[in-house]
Parts: C-alpha cells; sequence; structure tokens
C-alpha cells in the first residue's frame, strides 16, 4: 500500500491572508496521473488557503471558536470536493474521508480499499475530550502508515526536497533536524518542513519515505515506484 499526501502548497495559493485559492489546473494536472497509477494507493491533501487562513483569523490553536471551526472544515471540505469531483470525473471511485466527522475506523478503511475506493483524506479540524484541534494532512499519514499495511510514503510539497545549504539532501535523518528552521513567509499553521519532518519521524512502522517537489511527472515517478527528491531514513 501507498501513500500519496499533496502538499496545500501544492494545489492552493498558500499565502498570508490568502483564502480559498485553488490552482485548478495543478489539482486536474495530479488528478490525471493518479488516475493511471491508483492501484494500492491512499491519498491524503493539505488544504492550505482552505484551512491554514482560518485557523490564524479565528486563533483556533489558541481557544475555542466554533464558528471558527465551522467555517474552517466547511472550507476544507470545499477543496475536497475539487479535488473528488476531478478524480470521478477521470473514472476513480474516490471515498472523501472528513477528519472531524469521522473517527478513524481502520477496520472500516480497509474494508472500503478492499471494495476498490480510493480514500481521499485531507487536513481539517478535530474534536478531543472538549477541545477542537488542527489534524494536518502530515498527522493523517502518521495514523494510516502505522495502522494499515503501507510500505511506501510520499510527500509531494513545493521544494525539490530538503534542502540543506541550498542543496537537495539525497538522503536524510533524524540526526540532521538541527538543519531545518520553521517556516516563514506563508500560511502554516503546522510547522512547514521542520514540523513536516517531526511528524515523519513519529512513523513506527518501516516504509520508505521520500519528499520531493509535487509536479505531475514527479508524482508519477513516485507512483511507479521509483526513487524521486529526498529519501527520509526512519
Amino acid at each position: 500500500m501507498k501513500i500519496l499526501k499533496i502538499g496545500g502548497s501544492v494545489i492552493t495559493e498558500k499565502k498570508k491572508n490568502v483564502f480559498n485559492v485553488a490552482r485548478l489546473d495543478k489539482i486536474r494536472e495530479i488528478c490525471e496521473v493518479i488516475a493511471r497509477n491508483r492501484e494500492n494507493l491512499i491519498l491524503v491533501h493539505g488544504v492550505g488557503s482552505f484551512g491554514h487562513p482560518y485557523v490564524e483569523k479565528y486563533k483556533l490553536k489558541e481557544r475555542k471558536d466554533i464558528y471558527g471551526v465551522a467555517e474552517t472544515h466547511i472550507a476544507c471540505k470545499k477543496l475536497n470536493e475539487m479535488i473528488c469531483e476531478t478524480l470521478l470525473d477521470l473514472g476513480v471511485p474516490v471515498l472523501p474521508i472528513h477528519p472531524l466527522t469521522f473517527k478513524f475506523d481502520f477496520e472500516f478503511l480497509k474494508e472500503m480499499i478492499d471494495e476498490g475506493f480510493l480514500l481521499v483524506f485531507h487536513g481539517d479540524m478535530v474534536y478531543n475530550k472538549g477541545r477542537f484541534e488542527v489534524i494536518s494532512g502530515d498527522e493523517i499519514v502518521v495514523k494510516l502508515a502505522d495502522n494499515l499495511n503501507v510500505s511506501r510514503i510520499g510527500f509531494a510539497t513545493d521544494v525539490d526536497g530538503i534542502l540543506i545549504d541550498g542543496k537537495v539532501s539525497e538522503k536524510f535523518d533524524k540526526s540532521m533536524l538541527k538543519f531545518i528552521s520553521l517556516a516563514v513567509g506563508k500560511s502554516d499553521v503546522t510547522g512547514g518542513m521542520r514540523g513536516k519532518l517531526e511528524k515523519i519521524f513519529n512513523i513506527k512502522r518501516r516504509c520508505d519515505v521520500f519528499i520531493f517537489k509535487g509536479t505531475a511527472e514527479n508524482i508519477e515517478r513516485f507512483l511507479r515506484g521509483e526513487r524521486v527528491g529526498t529519501k527520509v531514513i526512519l
């Protein structure tokens, strides 16, 4: 089983104070690749400008604001719907999974995979013991990797891989985290590349993990089993 996580910066305009701007041509291009290579695949996507600016606007990481939670969730679902409708138009039987209204029932997910659905998850808000929390696409990947038979994970981002001193590192392990700083200059409430790597290193299952530029060509290479971008050593 493979997981492809498409970053919100790849499929939306992810800048400060920019709301709900999708890159529809990019979504179509990526969906066409997925439609050709969807065997044994789970899709997770970030929400970019459909999520992060709302979390910042309503300060949802600091306080409870149920109107803000509702508006954030609806926006995240809108982007998910765009992607799912595009895949459906390309003949892919998709099953959108919305984290706020879905408790992670892995037996159900296994059954839906066996039925032939392409599961499509997205970053969202979740409810946890009286609190509403942000759940990123990267966190969802970790949950899925630890509970399903996943052997390969790809993170399609807006960079060519993990950059150290301006160059793409072929391999990256936990000892190299000190070279990576937090995100600046864009709306990102999940920690940018540093936050992504910290989540990746929480994966308990041994699997091949790659971080790469989210072009259609690179995504197709990943889905075909090729090495692309930076390999993260767990």
